[in-house]
């Protein structure tokens, strides 16, 4: 795998009190914060990133080979009926420049969750 950047917007972003976000801490390498084109809806305690056009905030980590079958594993992105797949995304950082980082997409019926208009998990009072 060439590209080694993570770019998540739910649990395991800093400070959402996941143990996970803790793990993923302690293995790679933070690199700023940034957000992507898409739409976020609550699943359950955490959420799930789909196709639109809302600015999703999120947090970029580079990502060393070991951990990726870690994720997977955690992002239930493995199987016949993943819940995740991670796909290659292109990513605004807070900087202005962009970067392709793996992101985990949720594959499943959106139509019985609550869509979070403002982008950012976990949902603030709107």
């Amino acid at each position: 795998m060439e590209n080694s950047y993570l770019f998540v917007y739910g649990t395991l972003r800093p400070h959402s009190g996941h143990h996970m976000a803790d793990w993923l801490a302690g293995q790679a390498h933070y690199i700023g914060a940034g957000q992507l084109k898409g739409c976020l809806y609550q699943v359950s305690y955490y959420p799930a990133l789909v196709v639109g056009e809302d600015w999703v905030q999120g947090d970029i980590y580079a990502c060393t080979t070991e951990i990726w079958s870690t994720l997977d594993t955690f992002e239930e992105a493995l199987g016949e009926n993943p819940e995740y797949e991670r796909r290659l995304t292109p990513i605004l950082l807070a900087t202005g420049q962009w970067l392709s980082a793996w992101t985990y997409w949720y594959t499943r019926s959106t139509q019985e969750l609550t869509r979070l208009k403002a982008g950012v998990w976990p949902p603030h009072p709107e």
